[in-house]
């Protein structure tokens, strides 16, 4: 596996990891009062062209998973965030 993988898989566990905490704080209070919904979904903004950059620009199979793993956990927040918002 060529080091630009193994660095992809290294931030990409890092990055799913990260996500973790607020989805699962989210989902057991039923609450996401002090979570930025218009960050989230700049940030999800960000992700999904991102995740269009590794397909049409890239198209590294690696890089598209990884990406498009990210998106959908910034996605999750971003809904749970609405979802549970003055619950």
């Amino acid at each position: 596996m060529p080091l630009g993988n193994i660095l992809l898989l290294a931030v990409s566990i890092c990055s799913f990891i990260s996500y973790l905490p607020q989805i699962i704080k989210t989902i057991s209070t039923h609450s996401s009062e002090d979570i930025s919904i218009s960050s989230w979904a700049i940030n999800s903004i960000s992700m999904a062209a991102y995740v269009a950059y590794a397909i049409l620009i890239s198209g590294d199979p690696m890089l598209v998973f990884a990406t498009g793993c990210e998106c959908s956990f910034t996605v999750t927040i971003l809904i749970l965030a609405i979802k549970y918002r003055n619950s």
